[in-house]
């Protein structure tokens, strides 16, 4: 029995499980709204029981009673107890019952009063009263069990038709999806010709019904995979093909960057005998030409008018301005190859000794200066060292001609990242040029104005960026700048 039922499916038993459940339903609304109305009807014939004592029996009780024929009385309520469902019949007389029949009940009952007349000498007179007392068990006794009976029936009727529409789905749709389930199951891309046929009835074609539609989609779905299969097959061959090409240009590839590391080292040591080279062979000249030139002013100076002095003079601050941009070039090339060694860096330490050394050694005036406690970096210490040099250098020369200069250092978070500032109220610049501000060799002030070679900002980019982080710069002539600069950590 079990193998038997284990056959159908579970959505074949849930739609069991659904159709008894709604037939449940219906059989128990059917049931109570047929009770109900069967109530209604011995309700009603209950009245008329009730309608028919006091138009038969009543004239017989009354002239018993004004006769006081209690045995003629006792016969006509004994007929009357005898009615269906009639509980108890009694004649009052004052209040007090004169003559009874059947059992008397206070419970699931309904009762009566009739008044008992009687015409003497033209005038009615009342002389008593019959109570009739109907029992209401017999009417609920009979609608439990006309309910057990239509409950039965219909359990019946509904599991009957519930097993006939479980192994009618099972014919008609279950066993034709479990086919088709497993021949999906089935499919790969060896047997994608192979065709689902299903065991039903001949019908014509112009009657396709939805499993017609599904064997219509499958065999197309079966198509396209086979084109898709047969596709995807052609450009697995390209795509080997173009591994194969693709690992023959990696290693040629390869081969050229052996070749292109191989040449840029070679670069590297030309460029690191370039920077000897210019390093020595270039500091030579110039220190004989700024040599000779001061030996000329002291050994001649006598000699020379305030012109020809003007001109030593000139002569010696181009030459050390020379040496100043030599030792700027090869700084820069220096911080291109340099190793970088990251580590947490003090930025708010390392700006106030900075500060102190610029102070120091090239004679700024004292400015009041602020510097944000515990700012924290990381990086390269030199390198860093280097960008805050050159960034206070800026700041305390472009400030040191007004009257209250003002320097700051510190750093703001935006958009999660957090930037770090060198700000200075001092002569500034006009923002339509600031993109030459970290360009070698561009000044956006004269030398006779504030003296510098123009690498100092070009040096601290290259820094910057090695570190992963960006810079820029604002300001106004004569009210100010602040740069700004990021790095990756």
């Amino acid at each position: 029995m079990r193998k038997w039922l284990g056959k159908f499916s579970p959505l074949g038993w849930r739609l069991v499980a659904t159709t008894v459940a709604f037939s449940t339903v219906v059989a128990l609304l059917a049931t109570a709204f047929q009770l109900y109305l069967d109530y209604r009807r011995d309700l009603g014939t209950i009245e008329s029981t009730l309608d028919q004592v006091g138009h038969s029996y009543l004239p017989t009780i009354g002239n018993a009673l004004w006769a006081t024929n209690r045995k003629e009385l006792q016969v006509a309520l004994d007929g009357l107890a005898r009615l269906p469902d009639v509980r108890h019949v009694a004649v009052m007389e004052n209040d007090k019952i004169w003559a009874q029949a059947g059992q008397p009940k206070t419970q699931n009952i309904r009762s009566r009063d009739y008044p008992l007349n009687q015409v003497h000498r033209g005038e009615t007179m009342t002389i008593g009263s019959l109570k009739v007392v109907m029992d209401m068990a017999g009417v609920y006794q009979r609608l439990l069990d006309k309910f057990w009976v239509i409950l039965i029936t219909n359990g019946v009727k509904t599991f009957l038709v519930a097993g006939f529409m479980l192994w009618f789905f099972h014919w008609l749709v279950t066993r034709h999806l479990q086919r088709i389930a497993e021949f999906a199951a089935r499919l790969n891309p060896g047997n994608l010709h192979e065709q689902l046929t299903l065991d039903r009835p001949l019908h014509a074609h112009d009657q396709l019904d939805e499993f017609d539609l599904v064997l219509d989609g499958l065999t197309r779905m079966q198509s396209n995979l086979a084109s898709a299969v047969q596709t995807l097959e052609q450009d697995i061959v390209k795509l080997e093909r173009a591994e194969a090409e693709i690992h023959q240009l990696n290693s040629a590839l390869e081969q050229r960057v052996v070749e292109r590391t191989a040449q840029l080292e070679a670069v590297n040591h030309e460029l690191e005998a370039f920077s000897y080279s210019v390093s020595h062979d270039l500091r030579t000249p110039l220190r004989s030409i700024d040599g000779f030139s001061q030996a000329l002013i002291e050994d001649y100076g006598e000699r020379l008018d305030p012109v020809g002095h003007d001109y030593l003079n000139r002569v010696r601050r181009a030459a050390q301005r020379m040496g100043l941009l030599i030792d700027d070039l090869l700084r820069l090339a220096r911080i291109t190859r340099a190793d970088m060694k990251q580590v947490h860096v003090d930025l708010s330490t390392m700006a106030l000794e900075v500060i102190e050394d610029l102070h120091k050694h090239k004679g700024y005036s004292e400015a009041p200066f602020r510097v944000q406690a515990s700012l924290a970096a990381y990086g390269d210490p030199a390198l860093l060292r280097i960008v805050m040099v050159n960034l206070l250098d800026n700041a305390l020369k472009y400030s040191s001609k007004i009257a209250q200069p003002q320097i700051e250092v510190g750093s703001v978070v935006q958009d999660g990242r957090t930037v770090y500032f060198v700000r200075d109220n001092g002569a500034g610049f006009d923002m339509a040029y600031v993109g030459k501000l970290f360009g070698a060799f561009q000044r956006l002030h004269r030398a006779e104005e504030f003296p510098g070679t123009g690498v100092g900002l070009a040096t601290v980019k290259r820094i910057v960026h090695r570190h992963g982080g960006e810079i820029w710069a604002e300001g106004q002539p004569n009210a100010g700048a602040m740069f700004s600069f990021t790095l990756s950590n």
